[in-house]
């Protein structure tokens, strides 16, 4: 492969994706937390992540960037609420004509097609042998769902109850807790930088619990 054809193939797909989240979000209707904004956001930054990983993990820079671009691309279409689970899997159905139309080979489509379409819950839209790409793509999505960004994402949620607001962390802090037990990532790298942002959604949501707890009427 030339050596500028993997930056110009990785350029093609980001900016069919920018396409697909600028149309997206003015024609469909977004959470007014997770915004359309937010998911092609979160998409430049899991990119980032799988970059890191592939690198450090001696995997192909190219495939994993493209993968990580790729792989929220059904949140730009619209479908069921209900079927957001399906989203990988129906990404990778997108994906599919689109990593042809870049010059990838079948069997790179279909690589990549699997990585996207099983980051979600494992489960695959056709049969492929699990793969390291597959890793990588999950785990630079978790890493980035547990960013210093997302806890102010998650306080907005309840922004206009404080002590609401405490409540839902306290579940979450507790979720956090096993997560900081039981690493569930599969890369050597994408573990240590969960481990992080783990700690980092600890201490803050803490803060802020302790924070719900002070406000009250002291008591002599």
């Amino acid at each position: 492969m030339p050596p500028d054809l993997g930056s110009e193939r990785i350029d093609r797909i980001a900016s069919y994706v920018e396409e697909q989240f600028r149309g997206s979000s003015k024609k469909l209707t977004w959470d007014p937390v997770f915004t359309a904004n937010y998911r092609w956001e979160h998409t430049l930054r899991v990119a980032q992540y799988g970059k890191t990983i592939a690198e450090e993990e001696g995997l192909n820079v190219e495939h994993a960037i493209v993968a990580c671009l790729l792989h929220d691309i059904a949140y730009f279409f619209e479908f069921p609420d209900a079927d957001w689970k399906n989203h990988g899997r129906m990404g990778a159905e997108i994906a599919r004509p689109v990593l042809l139309e870049a010059g990838f080979t079948e069997a790179e489509t279909s690589e990549i097609c699997y990585a996207i379409a099983v980051h979600v819950d494992g489960e695959p839209d056709t049969p492929h042998p699990h793969t390291q790409l597959a890793d990588l793509v999950s785990d630079s999505d978790n890493v980035d769902r547990f960013s210093a960004y997302r806890c102010v994402l998650w306080c907005q949620t309840e922004q206009d109850d404080f002590h609401a607001m405490a409540e839902m962390l306290r579940e979450r802090i507790e979720r956090l807790e096993q997560y900081a037990t039981n690493n569930p990532l599969d890369t050597t790298t994408g573990q240590y930088m969960f481990a992080e942002k783990v700690d980092l959604q600890l201490t803050f949501f803490r803060s802020i619990v302790e924070d719900s707890d002070k406000t009250v009427l002291p008591e002599l």
